[in-house]
């Protein structure tokens, strides 16, 4: 990463400690991106009120016996200034309790187990992503909303801490 790269970095590690702060209480969701040197380029969102049709693996054996009763979704494109281009899903994923929220969220949070599907890369005119789990973040909204974040470099040399730390910014996205 070049020194527009740690600068970049060090914008984003910086968005990220204010975190729950300002950031969260955002009602622009371009705004948790100023500063960081990423823009958002296209979005889509879209609203369920099942999860099991939109997830996999261990995650769907459990919303099939506790079900959430929302599911938003998000897919965007982020860019730098080089033409880097960083896709990112957010889902938030809400339950009639904090005790199912709690137990999706730490099931949810060992890589493997599944996950919820992402919005089809479509819906942004491109190709689908193969999203890997490993640049991730979640957290837990009033209780009975988790949030789960998840980047994948479309182009551009970005490192695993980078897309890490984009998780980090794009899981504090406010709900649509």
């Amino acid at each position: 990463m070049g020194t527009g790269g740690v600068v970049a970095a060090a914008a984003l590690a910086g968005a990220v400690a204010a975190g729950a702060g300002g950031l969260a209480a955002s009602a622009d969701p371009d705004e948790i991106w100023q500063g960081t040197g990423l823009r958002v380029v296209d979005r889509a969102a879209r609203s369920d009120t099942e999860c099991v049709p939109h997830s996999f693996g261990q995650l769907r054996q459990l919303l099939t016996a506790t079900p959430c009763v929302a599911l938003d979704r998000v897919l965007f494109t982020l860019t730098d200034d080089r033409g880097g281009t960083i896709v990112v899903s957010v889902a938030w994923v809400e339950f009639g309790d904090a005790d199912a929220a709690r137990e999706f969220k730490r099931v949810e949070d060992i890589h493997g187990t599944g996950d919820i599907t992402p919005l089809s890369g479509s819906l942004l005119l491109m190709n689908d992503v193969p999203f890997s789990a490993y640049n991730y973040d979640s957290d837990t909204l009033d209780g009975t909303t988790v949030v789960v974040a998840e980047t994948e470099a479309v182009s551009g040399g970005f490192t695993a801490e980078y897309l890490d730390d984009v998780a980090g910014i794009a899981v504090r996205t406010p709900r649509p």
